[in-house]
């Protein structure tokens, strides 16, 4: 089930709420089911390269260990 974000139009409170498709959302400060969802960005755990690099495509081999050019740092 995922996690979305809202805002209330009437109140302004923002908030998160899991949500299946017949879920009806509404706002926990007011009850108003006047919501908008917000963009919220994806997260993700590990996307690091084996050796270290954050940027799966940016940095020359070892770079990140010391040996090399990275684009991060």
């Amino acid at each position: 089930m995922p996690i979305y974000e809202f805002v209330c139009r009437g109140c302004e409170t923002a908030f998160e709420e899991l949500v299946r498709a017949d879920t009806r959302v509404e706002c926990p400060s007011c009850g108003s089911a006047e919501v908008r969802k917000l963009l919220s960005s994806f997260s993700a755990v590990g996307g690091a390269r084996p050796d270290g690099c954050p940027d799966p495509g940016g940095c020359e081999p070892d770079a990140c260990r010391g040996g090399g050019a990275c684009m991060i740092n």
